[in-house]
């Protein structure tokens, strides 16, 4: 399956037969088999997408993404048959007044905290035998993040009651995180530590590039499993903001995001970024790619071969059928490393 991605200004994307049709000033016209195609994604502005493509892609099951031209996501459609969501949101909201909704904000916690550790664990290893200070440092300080993890599972209560203390435990494991793994970036780089949403770096430039596109991920899998993508657990409601997706993000973060911005940042260089640190065409180019391809990438992850992608989808349907009562508890994404 491919991806259409369309980013420059006075683009047009029709139909012909049962093709994309591109359509670029002084450029070719290029034709794309519709039944190849799993996502057409519109970054930025002055594109325009026609009601025959759109039609199409919504009898091909299709997704059509429209962002800002640095992946922030806008606007989805989503076919209007899409149903099957009565009992499962009703059951998302009753949960937030039960044990249910904290059971999930622990969890999304704890696979974010499990991840983080087992990346950390991961580049140590690269150290072992050559840089035993720094095999040790990365090592104590992915035990440490670990050592967080059953302090949650002593926070009872009402998940409104219970948030600050969950979010504190998170925000512990973070701040060991993020100062570790900044050491795993090339000296050519500046990394402060972790700024959001404000990048004022080229490093947290492209770990928000790469969240945007995981919140894509993350969105269509929430509304392809019923749930309401705007209902959260562990990040406080606020109008306009999908919490649920925030707080699913939250486990993928560190395997899908965090690991390809080591490897960016050895690959791209200063041309690829403007003064004020956005990434230039190319840089979108190469950094859509990685992180396209990790989405794609197939990892062993409860004894079989699967696409990162689906895990995503497979963790909301997981939600669901916890919130159902189908299932007794929800386990986090945790791969072996």
């Amino acid at each position: 399956m491919s991806r259409i991605i369309l980013s420059d200004r006075g683009t047009f994307l029709g139909k012909s037969s049962e093709q994309f049709r591109i359509t670029r000033k002084d450029l070719p016209d290029v034709l794309v088999p519709a039944r190849g195609v799993e996502q057409i994604l519109v970054l930025g502005s002055g594109i325009s997408v026609s009601s025959d493509a759109i039609q199409m892609a919504d009898e091909l099951g299709v997704e059509v993404v429209f962002a800002s031209y640095y992946g922030k996501p806008m606007a989805r459609l989503i076919p209007a048959s899409l149903g099957g969501t009565v009992k499962t949101r009703r059951e998302q909201y009753n949960a937030y007044n039960d044990s249910r909704g904290t059971n999930l904000a622990r969890s999304f916690v704890r696979g974010k905290l499990k991840n983080q550790a087992s990346l950390l664990k991961s580049f140590a290893k690269k150290w072992k035998g050559e840089r035993q200070d720094l095999w040790g440092e990365f090592r104590n300080n992915s035990n440490q993040i670990e050592e967080l993890i059953p302090r949650l599972n002593l926070i009872k209560g009402k998940v409104d009651d219970v948030r600050g203390e969950i979010m504190g435990v998170e925000g512990i494991g973070a701040e060991i995180y993020w100062r570790t793994w900044a050491k795993l970036i090339p000296d050519d780089w500046s990394f402060p530590g972790r700024d959001y949403p404000a990048a004022r770096d080229q490093i947290n430039s492209l770990l928000n590039f790469g969240y945007y596109l995981l919140e894509q991920e993350v969105w269509a899998a929430i509304l392809y499993a019923g749930l309401d993508p705007y209902a959260g657990f562990l990040h406080a409601d606020r109008p306009g903001k999908e919490k649920l997706v925030y707080d699913m993000m939250e486990e993928f973060r560190p395997m899908v995001v965090d690991r390809v911005v080591v490897s960016l940042a050895r690959e791209m260089r200063q041309g690829h970024f403007q003064d004020d640190c956005r990434m230039t065409k190319d840089g979108i180019k190469i950094a859509s790619k990685a992180f396209y391809g990790r989405l794609d990438e197939r990892i062993t992850y409860r004894e079989k071969s699967q696409i990162l992608r689906n895990i995503i989808r497979s963790q909301a349907s997981s939600v669901a059928t916890f919130l159902r009562g189908e299932r007794p508890c929800y386990e986090p994404f945790t791969p072996r490393w």
